[in-house]
């Protein structure tokens, strides 16, 4: 019977064990990625206080707090399958200015949220994409349920830098970012496609301004 006592003993301090070393990695992981994104955070709120880089004014930048951000969640960094569209063609994009600019659709980026079905397109500017030594950038900007009401009104963006290898991108909404237009007039920022307007809210990344 002690024998048993003490196997039993030794089972139970190995399952109380392994489960505290798997909550630790846990927590390590999550800590690690909210860090990643916490510095992404600071970054930007220091391009916005840079007087070279920043759409806002002297007076704006010498006011300026930094930007309101959803808090950090993991759910809403996601894998999406690529599946390109090499017949796709060019098409005007309106912007905020009235004119338009030239974008091609290179592919549909298949993701899941909460357990269901979404897909976004991703976009190359031609004129950027045609002039050697121009960084290559993929835009993918969305509308989705939090547009106008706790997020900018004509959407936000994200983007690549560069077109990602392979068919499994990652898509993280908790770097989602205004168009400069959120804060000046000055910019001409392209509009959000229809194809990318999400029936859902996305409670991640930048918040603000709603007008």
């Amino acid at each position: 019977m002690p024998a048993m006592k003490f196997l039993q003993g030794a089972f139970f301090y190995v399952l109380i064990f392994s489960a505290q070393m798997l909550t630790a990695q846990m927590l390590t992981a999550q800590s690690t990625y909210e860090k990643e994104i916490e510095v992404y955070q600071e970054e930007l709120n220091a391009e916005y206080r840079d007087k070279d880089k920043s759409p806002l004014s002297r007076k704006e930048r010498l006011a300026f707090k930094g930007h309101d951000f959803f808090p950090i969640d993991e759910e809403y960094r996601v894998i999406a399958k690529f599946e390109p569209t090499p017949d796709a063609k060019p098409f005007p994009l309106g912007t905020s200015k009235g004119t338009t600019k030239i974008y091609k659709a290179i592919g549909n980026l298949h993701f899941e949220l909460d357990g269901k079905s979404y897909v976004l397109e991703a976009y190359l500017e031609q004129k950027r994409f045609t002039i050697p030594g121009m960084k290559v950038y993929v835009f993918l900007p969305i509308i989705d349920e939090t547009t106008g009401n706790s997020t900018y009104g004509a959407g936000r963006y994200l983007h690549y830098e560069g077109i990602p290898e392979g068919t499994e991108w990652v898509i993280d909404f908790n770097k989602l970012y205004n168009p400069y237009c959120a804060y000046s007039d000055d910019y001409e920022c392209p509009m959000v496609p229809e194809a990318n307007h999400l029936p859902i809210p996305i409670e991640a990344g930048i918040r603000g301004p709603e007008h």
